[in-house]
């Protein structure tokens, strides 16, 4: 049962909706629920880009052209050898103007990375890290399963608000929930002010190991970038302290989990690109 089904019937079984109506609010709400397993990759950019575009409402662009082709060339060697190297309009890459250390994933292949995260890494590999988790969040659609749930919820609520004074038909029902505004707001929030849930950003560590070990880069940059943020966030409020777990519960996650392996050559050529390109920030 999913939780906008398992909402309608509580109220039913408060009393706060007739039972009758709770009942068909449910079936509605489980026909809402397998509707939205139909989302499209269209789908997932626009409703992706919606949600960056707020996100960039709150931020400047960093304007380094050089800067930003060096990101997204990192992110194009991570995803290239992942289980979905294309995307409906690829992945992107934008450099938020901000000492804040953060980074955002949508929908779609959109990715916001902060100068202060930039700036907080040491080697190619760690930018890379960072880009993994973010990539990872879009490959399982984790924005796109808070959306599902937020839009089924919403519809429970509005459904059973209005059953308190008519009965809402299949066509009302649809007009109800058409729109994708609200929703777009909510995961706008979600994102800026708490993050995905702890499972996810867990689920999101994990999956970045293998994107690193696929396109040749250290997994065990992980562990170093979140070493490095555990320095860089103690006493902070904001960021990454605000939207992720805490770096020591990361670390602990990923215990026994890090494939170790060599790439000194590969790691040379990395890192004199990574120094010339710190010379930009």
């Amino acid at each position: 049962m999913n939780i906008a089904s398992a909402a309608a019937e509580a109220a039913g079984s408060a009393g706060i909706v007739d039972p009758n109506i709770a009942s068909s609010v449910s079936s509605s709400a489980a026909a809402i629920g397998k509707a939205a397993e139909t989302v499209t990759p269209e789908q997932e950019y626009y409703i992706g880009r919606a949600v960056a575009g707020n996100i960039l409402e709150n931020y400047k662009v960093f304007d380094s052209a050089k800067a930003q082709k060096y990101l997204n060339e990192i992110c194009n060697t991570v995803s290239i050898n992942s289980d979905r190297p294309v995307l409906y309009k690829n992945y992107r890459v934008a450099i938020l103007d901000t000492d804040e250390v953060n980074a955002f994933a949508t929908s779609g292949g959109h990715i916001m990375v902060s100068r202060g995260l930039i700036s907080c890494a040491h080697s190619e590999d760690e930018l890379a890290a960072v880009l993994a988790h973010e990539i990872s969040h879009i490959q399982l659609r984790h924005s796109i399963k808070a959306i599902r749930s937020s839009r089924a919820t919403d519809a429970v609520l509005k459904t059973a608000g209005a059953a308190l004074t008519v009965s809402v038909n299949s066509g009302e029902l649809a007009g109800i929930v058409a729109g994708f505004d609200d929703t777009v707001n909510d995961i706008v929030s979600t994102m800026v002010n708490s993050g995905y849930s702890k499972k996810q950003e867990y689920e999101a560590d994990e999956n970045a190991l293998l994107l690193l070990k696929a396109a040749g880069y250290d997994p065990n940059a992980m562990r170093s970038m979140l070493e490095l943020l555990k320095e860089k966030e103690k006493g902070q409020t904001t960021g990454f302290s605000k939207t992720h777990p805490s770096p020591e519960a990361r670390m602990e996650n990923l215990k026994g989990k890090y494939e170790k392996y060599s790439d000194d050559e590969a790691r040379l050529i990395r890192t004199g690109r990574f120094e010339r390109i710190k010379e930009f920030l």
